[in-house]
C-alpha cells in the first residue's frame, strides 16, 4: 500500500512538472508572437506618436488654461488607440521632414496621417487610410484674383511643406510655378503674409481653418484631388517589420472612430 502511494505521488509530481514546463512554454510562445513594438509599448506602459503639431484640424498647438498643448483629431485618435491597448499616449512634435527617421529608429512608435509612397513603404507599413482630401492653393487677398485657371500660376511662387504629398504632385501638375520648401506650415503661412510666396498649397481642411483664423488669406481656385497611386488616402504608419499586431489593433480602432 505505501509502495502503491509513493508511485502515485511520484507520477504526480511528474505531471505536475509536465504541466510547470507547458505553461512556461506556452507564456514563451505567447511572448514570441508579439510584434517588437508592440512588447515595448507593454513594457513600457505608453505608446509615443510622432506629429508635426502644424496641421490643424489634425495636430496643432493651442493654448488651453493658460497652458500650451496639442490637439486635434490625430491626437484623439492617438488617444483611443493608447486607450485600446491600456497604456499612456505620450506625443512628440518634431519637423515634419523627421518624422519617418524618428520611427525607423524607434524613437516614435508610430505616425498619424500619412499616405503610402514606395518610399515610405521601404521603412513603414500602413494601416487602412482614415482621410482624404483636395489640395488648394491659400493665397493673399491681394493677389487672388489674379489666378483663375492653371496657367496663371506660371512664374509664381508656391510653398510646399518638405516631405509632404504636394511636393511631388504639385510640380507634376504646374510645372512652370516656382517652388518654396519649408518644413512647417505656420512658417509658410509667415512667408506669404510676407510676400515671399505668392501662394501656399495644402490640404483643403487645413487651408480653410488657415484661412479663418487669419485676416488677408483666401483660397484660390486653383485645386485638385489627388489619384488613388498618388494618394490613398492619410494612414497610421509602424515600423515595417514584426508589427502586424499593432496594425491590427490600429486598424480596430480607426473603424470605431471613422
Amino acid at each position: 500500500m505505501k509502495k502503491s502511494v509513493m508511485k502515485l505521488v511520484s507520477l504526480l509530481m511528474v505531471f505536475a512538472m509536465a504541466f510547470a514546463i507547458t505553461a512556461c512554454g506556452s507564456d514563451e510562445s505567447e511572448d514570441s508572437s508579439q510584434g517588437e513594438t508592440m512588447a515595448k509599448i507593454k513594457e513600457e506602459g505608453k505608446i509615443v506618436m510622432g506629429v508635426n503639431a502644424t496641421y490643424a484640424p489634425f495636430e496643432f498647438h493651442k493654448t488651453i488654461d493658460g497652458e500650451d498643448q496639442i490637439v486635434g483629431f490625430d491626437i484623439e485618435l492617438g488617444q483611443a488607440i493608447a486607450d485600446e491597448l491600456g497604456v499612456e499616449l505620450e506625443v512628440v512634435d518634431m519637423s515634419f521632414d523627421g518624422l519617418l527617421p524618428a520611427l525607423a529608429t524607434g524613437k516614435v512608435d508610430f505616425l498619424p496621417g500619412l499616405a503610402y509612397s514606395e518610399e515610405r513603404a521601404e521603412n513603414a507599413a500602413f494601416t487602412n487610410p482614415y482621410h482624404k482630401s483636395v489640395q488648394v492653393v491659400l493665397m493673399r487677398d491681394d493677389n487672388v484674383k489674379e489666378v483663375d485657371e492653371d496657367s496663371d500660376l506660371s512664374g509664381k511662387t508656391i510653398g510646399i511643406l518638405k516631405g509632404a504629398v504636394q511636393e511631388k504632385t504639385f510640380p507634376a501638375r504646374y510645372p512652370d510655378a516656382e517652388l518654396y520648401t519649408l518644413g512647417k506650415i505656420p512658417d509658410l503661412i509667415a512667408a506669404l503674409q510676407s510676400g515671399r510666396v505668392d501662394g501656399v498649397c495644402l490640404d483643403y481642411v487645413v487651408a480653410s481653418l488657415y484661412e479663418r483664423e487669419n485676416d488677408g488669406l483666401a483660397m484660390s481656385a486653383i485645386q485638385y484631388e489627388l489619384t488613388d497611386e498618388e494618394d490613398s488616402g492619410s494612414c497610421v504608419l509602424v515600423r515595417k517589420e514584426n508589427n502586424e499586431d499593432l496594425i491590427e489593433v490600429i486598424n480596430k480602432v480607426l473603424d470605431r472612430v471613422i
